[in-house]
């Protein structure tokens, strides 16, 4: 897919020439858990679905010993690998899903079946899986669907989570941003359901609302920035560390591949890659968030 807030075209999605084989990337989030820190793990894109090899690097994950293994996707392809997925060690999906109307559907995401999508979310859940609905809300696009989401979601038992549009990519410095606040999608919200605030981890970009029959989250990128309790370390396809997406400059670890002592040098390059964050808000990039996951 090729969401309208995410790349131009279709042709913004390109493999990086430089891409490593799935042993090896394995071999790096090895090297990440022994000596970075690292706790959690979730696998992004593009489309992490379409890597021929993301059973067996679910498995790998599962096999070093983190629990919390977690993917982002567009649930194209989610009802025949949920399965396999859950199998592997799989733990919570996040899916992306801006409407429940499959001409608007389509239109965001210029292609792709939004029956899919709803398939794949209900064999998540038939194999075990948390399921989130990921939905970036956009002014003269989707808000009026922002209480039918919540009522799909406290229908079939999934939190839904409204996402404040992103200065990234082809909207970075766009005049015409088509921003809705978390504001608005509380004042809406509120008009349907009774709306009580709740604790998230410590750790969440979200905050987190109870209504009855459920929960439901805001990411609240502008109205409220979360980068000063931010602890997420993204690590490319090509072996490269990003700190942080309004300062994305990389730090490459791929040389650590051969490197017969690493783990000095490693944590020297997570410490030069999160001094990239920054301390208050989000300011926005040019870079194409396909290239470096949600």
């Amino acid at each position: 897919m090729a969401c309208t807030y995410c790349v131009t075209s279709l042709s913004d999605h390109k493999r990086s020439p430089e891409q490593l084989n799935y042993e090896k990337i394995l071999y790096l989030v090895k090297l990440l858990i022994a000596y970075g820190g690292i706790e959690k793990i979730r696998l992004t894109g593009g489309e992490p679905l379409l890597h021929p090899k993301i059973v067996n690097v679910i498995s790998g994950i599962s096999e070093m010993g983190i629990k919390n293994i977690g993917l982002t996707s567009n649930g194209q392809l989610l009802s025949r690998k949920a399965k396999h997925l859950a199998e592997a060690g799989l733990k919570n999906v996040n899916v992306s899903l801006d409407s429940l109307d499959q001409e608007k559907f389509k239109q965001m995401g210029r292609v792709g079946k939004l029956n899919k999508t709803l398939e794949g979310i209900e064999a998540c859940l038939k194999y075990g899986l948390l399921v989130k609905i990921n939905m970036v809300v956009i002014k003269g696009e989707n808000e009026d669907e922002i209480v039918k989401m919540l009522e799909y979601g406290v229908e079939h038992g999934v939190e839904v989570r409204y996402l404040e549009l992103m200065a990234m990519g082809p909207l970075y410095k766009k005049d015409d941003f088509k921003l809705i606040d978390m504001h608005e999608i509380l004042r809406r919200i509120s008009k349907r359901y009774s709306v009580q605030s709740v604790s998230a981890d410590s750790d969440s970009t979200s905050l987190r609302y109870w209504v009855p029959g459920g929960f439901f989250g805001i990411i609240p990128n502008e109205s409220a920035p979360f980068c000063s309790t931010c602890s997420r370390l993204r690590l490319t396809s090509d072996g490269n560390l990003i700190g942080c997406l309004s300062n994305p400059s990389t730090v490459s670890i791929r040389h650590l591949l051969n490197h017969k002592d690493p783990e000095s040098t490693l944590q020297k390059l997570v410490k030069k890659s999160i001094s990239f964050k920054q301390d208050a808000a989000f300011t926005g990039s040019s870079l194409v968030m396909s290239r470096v996951g949600g």
